[in-house]
């Protein structure tokens, strides 16, 4: 009968320990860069960068894509099949919340980059060859 004692004040010294001690904690982090690179020269406190590899855009602020899925618009934070690394953005001088209705100068056209050329053109003819004919 002894042995009963001496079990049940082993389960509260073990007990009382247990909650005594900091709780272990197993943290991983992970960190996956899914932001495109820093546009040199842009302004520290850009909104948008127009990134010509995924035909979107970057919410600087936001740390999301914006991207055309299923015709709409949408914030997404990562872009499968790409890495961000290899894209190329551009810095748009665009303060609000639908940055492809931008029309500013330079690539942001919303149209791959090349597309404009042979679509409109260059101001002679159709758009196709060089513009001699």
């Amino acid at each position: 009968m002894k042995l009963l004692p001496k079990l049940i004040c082993a389960v509260l010294l073990g007990g009382m320990s247990l909650a005594a001690a900091p709780a272990a904690q197993a943290q991983i982090n992970i960190n996956v860069n899914t932001a495109p690179p820093v546009v040199v020269g842009a302004p520290a406190d850009a909104q948008y960068y127009y990134v010509p590899e995924i035909n979107g855009y970057y919410d600087v602020p936001a740390r999301r894509y914006i991207v055309l899925r299923n015709g709409k618009w949408a914030r997404v934070e990562r872009i499968e099949g790409y890495n961000p690394a290899t894209f190329h953005p551009q810095y748009i001088e665009y303060r609000g919340a639908s940055p492809w209705t931008y029309k500013g100068h330079g690539n942001p056209h919303g149209i791959p980059p090349g597309q404009a050329k042979k679509m409109y053109g260059n101001g002679h003819g159709n758009g196709h060859g060089k513009g001699k004919h």
